[in-house]
């Protein structure tokens, strides 16, 4: 049995093998652990005399860890959600995303989940932090003008991802590009809300309040894809140019969330509302309701494709699960267990 280096802010594995290897480069930067282990020397394993009591210990514990993933054994202690308005799925083999195609080499993904019909900001977000079909939570096409939220509605009225973090006295935060988004979350459920002006605000907003408040549960939004999407068209350069803008302040975020030491204990979701077609996602069509889902930790399987078909009201449930607290099991999305080493 040895351990696994694999770089700096980054757990250890414990392996059954007695060969040491040493050097793992962090994806994000240029760190490389090193150091042999202390159990093996120069890839020869040292046997030490242990007592049987021990040996049962450590077998059944390793048994009970490894047999049950629904355990909180594997809980982070924060997940941050980020939102991509507007992004195609094919956009990441088309633009010069540097930092998500980084997530997809060593975090688990797909690019055919399903955002819902109609596919709608305010909508696709609702069902993100509920784990519901629309269709659960009465909100139809003829609620909707455009893409306002309609004031009748109002808060949503549904348990969200929010309100069940509330009830373990988990630390919520939200930091958006469109105050709009302050409707899927009951009052009293965010300890922070914030809107920033664009992807680069919010990143530094957030990373701000990362530092010093260390929220266990956060949802980010970028607004820009969508915005130049409707202006240029989903298919023009300034759209691509307005994704690589994102892909910065995402690498960003992930680079602070390293440097002060959180990295090894934080899932992170990278998903879309919609994608996109000429200048409008009003119509269900495949470059529209097609979009990328990706999750990346430390316990996460890297560079695996998921196999489950993926919707993103799947978002909550796994995120909750990741966090070691159980799913509302009246909600339709569920974990995505199959991404978890």
């Amino acid at each position: 049995m040895h351990i696994e280096h694999r770089g700096k802010n980054l757990p250890y594995l414990l392996f059954l093998s007695g060969t040491c290897r040493r050097v793992y480069k962090h994806p994000y930067k240029n760190l490389w652990g090193h150091a042999a282990c202390s159990i093996c020397r120069n890839g020869k394993v040292k046997l030490q005399k242990i007592g049987l009591f021990k040996v049962l210990f450590i077998f059944f514990t390793l048994l009970l860890v490894f047999s049950n993933k629904d355990v909180s054994a594997l809980s982070y202690k924060h997940s941050i959600i980020i939102t991509v308005d507007g992004l195609k799925a094919d956009s990441l083999s088309t633009a010069n995303l540097k930092n998500l195609n980084r997530l997809l080499q060593y975090g688990s993904y797909t690019l055919h989940a399903s955002t819902v019909i109609p596919p709608i900001t305010l909508q696709a977000h609702t069902a993100l932090v509920t784990g519901l079909d629309p269709r659960k939570y009465g909100i139809e096409l003829g609620f909707w003008k455009l893409n306002f939220w309609t004031p009748i509605l109002g808060y949503t009225d549904k348990e969200t991802i929010f309100s069940t973090a509330k009830k373990q006295n988990l630390k919520t935060a939200m930091f958006v590009g469109k105050s709009k988004l302050k409707y899927i979350a009951p009052k009293g459920t965010v300890d922070y809300f914030k809107v920033g002006s664009d992807s680069k605000e919010i990143a530094s907003l957030f990373c701000l309040y990362m530092e010093r408040e260390k929220p266990n549960l956060t949802l980010i939004h970028f607004p820009e894809p969508d915005k130049t999407g409707h202006r240029e068209g989903w298919e023009s350069k300034d759209y691509l140019k307005a994704l690589e803008v994102v892909d910065a302040s995402i690498g960003f975020i992930l680079s602070r969330v390293e440097e002060i030491g959180l990295l090894k204990d934080t899932l992170i979701v990278v998903t879309s509302d919609h994608g996109g077609l000429h200048r409008s996602h009003a119509e269900p069509h495949p470059k529209v309701v097609e979009i990328p889902w990706i999750a990346f930790g430390s316990r996460i399987k890297r560079g695996y494709r998921i196999e489950k078909e993926v919707f993103i009201y799947d978002t909550a449930p796994t995120v909750l699960f990741a966090l070691g607290i159980t799913p509302p099991p009246h909600w339709d999305g569920k974990p995505i267990k199959e991404i978890f080493e």
